[in-house]
C-alpha cells in the first residue's frame, strides 16, 4: 500500500522593494523543529511531522513562515522579506519492492512576476534568522492588521495604539493586571494610554478634548507609540516562554 509524505516544500523568498539579498550567504537550520535552506532567493522547507497531503503541510509550514514575517518586519520596520509558495515533493514511504523512496507526486504553482522600477534602499549582507520563540496567534494578527492599517493610511494612529492598549487590558481584566501578565511595565502603558487619548489633531485625535489640551502629537512621540504597539505585537507572540522574559521598561522603548 502507498504511504505518501510530502518530504520539502520550497518557497521563493521575495525582498521588498525597501531590501535585497544579493549578497547574503545561505542560511541553514531548524525552524519549529522543521528543517530549512534559504539560498539564492528560495526556502526549501523539510516537516519534521508526517503529512500524506500537501495542503496540511502547507497549512503547518505557512504558520512558521507568517511568524517569521512579522518577526523581520517588526525587527527591520518593514517587511524585508516574504515567502510564497512554490512547490512541494511527495514521497512513498512504502514503495512496491524492491525500490526505494522515490517522489509520487510535484505540485508547483506557477507564479508571476511584476516587473517595475524598484528602489533598493538597503543590501542585506545576511538573511533574517527565524524567530526563537515568537509565534503568531489570534491576538498577533488582529493586532498586526490593525498596525498594517495604520501603516496604510487607513487608521489614525491614537486609535490603533489605543485598540491594542485595551486588547491587552481586556484580555487580563483590566490595565495593572495586563502588566503584570505580559511583564509590561504600568509605566509603559500609561504613557500608551495618555499619548493616545491626551493628544492628536483635527484628523488623528481619539477624543475631542485633545485638539485643545494636547495638540498635536510631535514626531517623537509618534515615533515612540509606533515601537511601544510593535514591542505589544512581540509580547503577545512571546506568551509561551513569558515566565523566561523580563519586563518591558520605559528605558527599552525611545526617549521622548
Amino acid at each position: 500500500m502507498r504511504d505518501p509524505h510530502v518530504a520539502s516544500l520550497t518557497y521563493l523568498a521575495i525582498p521588498s522593494e525597501t531590501a535585497s539579498f544579493e549578497k547574503a550567504p545561505p542560511l541553514q537550520g531548524t525552524f519549529g523543529g522543521s528543517s530549512f535552506l534559504l539560498a539564492d532567493g528560495k526556502l526549501r522547507i523539510e516537516p519534521n511531522i508526517h503529512f500524506p497531503e500537501i495542503e496540511q503541510a502547507r497549512e503547518y509550514v505557512e504558520q512558521l513562515l507568517n511568524s517569521w514575517q512579522i518577526d523581520i518586519a517588526l525587527r527591520f520596520g518593514d517587511p524585508e522579506l516574504s515567502f510564497e509558495y512554490e512547490t512541494s515533493e511527495v514521497i512513498d514511504r512504502n514503495p512496491p519492492p524492491p525500490g526505494s523512496p522515490q517522489t509520487i507526486q510535484v505540485q508547483s504553482v506557477a507564479m508571476a512576476t511584476a516587473v517595475g522600477n524598484v528602489t533598493l534602499h538597503v543590501s542585506r549582507g545576511k538573511y533574517p534568522e527565524p524567530p526563537t520563540i515568537f509565534r503568531i496567534n489570534p491576538d498577533v494578527e488582529t493586532l498586526w492588521q490593525r498596525y498594517q492599517g495604520y501603516r496604510r493610511g487607513h487608521e489614525p494612529l491614537p486609535s490603533m495604539a489605543y485598540f491594542s492598549l485595551t486588547l491587552l487590558e481586556a484580555m487580563a481584566g483590566g490595565r495593572p493586571q495586563a502588566a503584570k501578565a505580559f511583564k509590561i511595565s504600568p509605566r509603559v502603558l500609561a504613557k500608551i494610554g495618555q499619548l493616545t487619548s491626551e493628544r492628536g489633531d483635527a484628523s488623528t485625535a481619539r477624543k475631542y478634548r485633545a485638539l485643545t489640551s494636547g495638540g498635536p502629537l510631535t514626531g517623537s512621540e509618534v515615533h515612540w507609540i509606533e515601537e511601544a504597539v510593535k514591542v505589544v505585537i512581540r509580547r503577545l507572540g512571546e506568551l509561551d516562554s513569558i515566565d523566561t522574559l523580563s519586563t518591558i521598561e520605559l528605558k527599552d522603548l525611545p526617549p521622548l
